[in-house]
């Protein structure tokens, strides 16, 4: 039902556009890259800001709140000249938390992990200079490095590698997951965009044995991303 409405809403704009914009394509050297961009796609590097939140399934357990940075390269293909796109990245991102205890101890988590995103898009040109994209679709996501660290009331820290063999902790972490994202950017002056989307893990981060609940419990991530990128 998804791909069906895009493509209604591609042929409706494409349609209009064709109307509104071909007629003066010869008279306005300055559309020469705008009107390529439905023909041959355009490229951007981005960096995008997250506050993912670390969600369990178990009742009562609290987020880990974490701070994610992340820098990409992606491309869009329009798909037979109209303005629905195919979408591919590729990223690579680095998440940040930490907790200091009443005590004095210390928490912390450092995660390495990069993603392939794929989406669906319409580009929706709102006038020359500036356009719509809302998007949505899903990521393969690799855990590269992961270390959680605990810092005692001497001074004393330990340190453990998440994804490592000899982890000794009962939490299984997955080195693959699977999730999905969707949003909406703003491309201005065809050189920038900004944008804001929501994504979530669909696959587990983390699975472990609640012994409150008596039942497998999971750990995902979710959490709204906010981009910047250089579109050409």
């Amino acid at each position: 039902m998804a791909i069906a409405f895009l493509i209604t809403v591609s042929n409706t704009a494409r349609a209009q556009y064709d109307d509104d914009y071909y007629g003066t394509y010869y008279e306005s050297s300055s559309r020469t890259h705008y009107y390529s961009d439905y023909d041959e796609g355009w490229a951007n590097f981005y960096v995008e800001y997250s506050p993912l939140q670390l969600t369990s399934t178990a009742k009562g357990v609290d987020n880990k709140n974490f701070n994610t940075a992340t820098i990409g390269f992606g491309f869009d293909y329009p798909l037979g000249g109209s303005p629905v796109c195919m979408e591919g990245a590729f990223e690579t991102s680095g998440a940040w938390f930490s907790k200091k205890y009443n005590g004095g101890e210390k928490y912390s988590m450092d995660i390495y992990f990069s993603k392939i995103p794929i989406n669906l898009a319409i580009r929706l040109d709102i006038a020359e200079n500036f356009s719509i994209v809302p998007f949505g679709g899903a990521y393969i996501k690799w855990n590269i490095y992961g270390e959680e660290r605990e810092k005692d009331i001497y001074g004393d820290t330990y340190t453990w590698k998440i994804f490592e063999d000899d982890y000794s902790y009962d939490d299984d972490y997955n080195r693959f997951q699977f999730g999905y994202q969707a949003g909406v950017r703003f491309i201005i002056g065809n050189c920038f965009s900004i944008g804001a989307s929501w994504k979530a893990d669909i696959t587990p981060f983390c699975k472990y044995y609640d012994s409150f609940t008596k039942k497998e419990e999971k750990e995902l991530f979710k959490g709204f991303a906010f981009q910047l990128a250089y579109c050409f």
